[in-house]
Formats: structure tokens, sequence, C-alpha cells
């Protein structure tokens, strides 16, 4: 009949599910990967946590800058523009009026809420304690908070945009199943801590897919961006003024 009725349902045309398309090449991921368990394997954690045979913090600064920059750019340039995609369509969420923006401050001030008391349950569960490595990343002098500070936007903005926004998308594209595709981008973030120990490993995965979980549901990187490059800030402002006060050797994490 020429409105349908009395046809079967099982006959009528479907709209297929939208599905999320590859980003890149299977070649250029597994690279990728393997750059990043390279790079985690050679800095070895005993030098990190010890601080021996290490470079200047200015140095160490502006080398991780570097290293941020040329992991976006190895993804930008022989990634996603080769497939067509833009930066802006992997971060996504346009802010189109302030309202726009401010929402998603919000988001991330509840995020890290959450976040910070899970983190806190999960390193208490492990006896886990990053306090030893990060010590000799703390900046100490009004200079090294400046460049300090260029890193954390650095990470917060290539970091997300690499694990939570190209990984996660080629592994939602390869398993067709986002859940996956959180939890493997969430253990290759957290694999590329591998220097700091085994426990770090296990903290900064579910640490990383949690970021992973709020890009899914958000479909955009910014509140992510946002509470990532937050947090570490505020880690190294507070962390300088306890350590020059002479008050983080007397606090137990």
């Amino acid at each position: 009949m020429a409105n349908g009725e009395g046809e079967n349902p099982a006959l009528q045309p479907t709209i297929p599910a939208a599905r999320v398309t590859p980003v890149a090449a299977v070649w250029h991921t597994v690279l990728f990967v393997a750059i990043l368990l390279g790079f985690a394997l050679l800095q070895g954690q005993p030098q990190l946590v010890k601080g021996g045979h290490l470079p200047s913090r200015m140095i160490l600064y502006l080398s991780t800058v570097a290293y941020e920059f040329i992991l976006l750019g190895y993804v930008w340039l022989l990634g996603l523009r080769r497939y067509k995609v833009t930066l802006g369509e992997i971060i996504g969420g346009k802010w189109l009026r302030w309202r726009d923006f401010w929402r998603d401050v919000g988001i991330a001030i509840l995020f890290w809420i959450v976040v910070g008391a899970m983190l806190v349950v999960l390193s208490l569960s492990l006896h886990f304690s990053g306090m030893e490595a990060a010590k000799f990343l703390l900046p100490q002098t009004s200079l090294e908070l400046t460049v300090f500070l260029v890193l954390v936007c650095s990470a917060g903005f290539c970091e997300e945009v690499i694990f939570r926004g190209y990984l996660q998308r080629q592994f939602t594209a390869w398993t067709g199943n986002v859940p996956a595709g959180v939890a493997l981008q969430g253990l290759v973030f957290g694999a590329a801590h591998l220097y700091q120990g085994g426990k770090a490993v296990i903290v900064i995965s579910v640490y990383g897919a949690m970021f992973g979980i709020l890009a899914a549901m958000r479909k955009s990187l910014r509140p992510g961006i946002m509470q990532h490059t937050a947090q570490d800030a505020m880690s190294g402002i507070a962390g300088m003024f306890l350590t020059k006060y002479k008050y983080l050797q007397i606090i137990k994490f």
C-alpha cells in the first residue's frame, strides 16, 4: 500500500547507525604506540625517582614540551591530514556562545572532584605515592614556574588530542566499541608512564580511562583539556610553595 499500512516492519528499510571511522592508517598507530612505549622504557624509573644523571629542570621542561609537540605533529601531519580529518573535528564541542564555555568549565570542575576522589582511593588501595618522582619535577624559581606552566599547557592540550582524540577514535573504530576504545587508550596512556613503575601504570591507566569516558560522553575534548591543564598547573604551583616552606617534607600521601 502507498502509505505502508499492512507491510511487514522487518522489510522496512533501516538507516544504519553512524559508525566511527579510523583517522589514520594502521601502520601509523602501531608505530606511534611503539614509539611511546620505547621512549617510556628508555627513560627508566630509577633515574627519575633518585634524580640521578638528570638534566636541569629547565632542560627537562623544554625537552618535554618539544616531545609533546613532536608527537602531536606526527599524529596531525602523518595521520589526520592524510585522512582529511582536522584537529577541530578531533577536539569537538565548539563554543558558539559564552554559555558553552562556562558549561565546560563547570563540567571540568565537577570532573576534577570525581577524579581527585577516585585517584586518592586508588592510590591508597595500592599504597602508591608518586611524590618521590614528582619532587624533582617541581619548579623552584619564578622562571622555572613560568616554563613549567608552558609545559602543563602543552601537555594538557597535546595529550588529550593524542590519547582521548586520536587513539580513542582509532581504537573505537577498530573494535566497533566505545568502551573498548576508552579502555585501550587508557592502557596506552598508562603504559607511556612505565618509567614510574607498575603501580603508577595502573593508576594512570584508570586516570586516562576517566578522561576517555568524559570525552565520549561530551563528544568533546575541551573539558578534559581544561581539567588536565588546571590540575597539573595547580600541582606544580602548590608543590613549589610547599617545598619552599618545607611543608612537603611533613605531608604524607
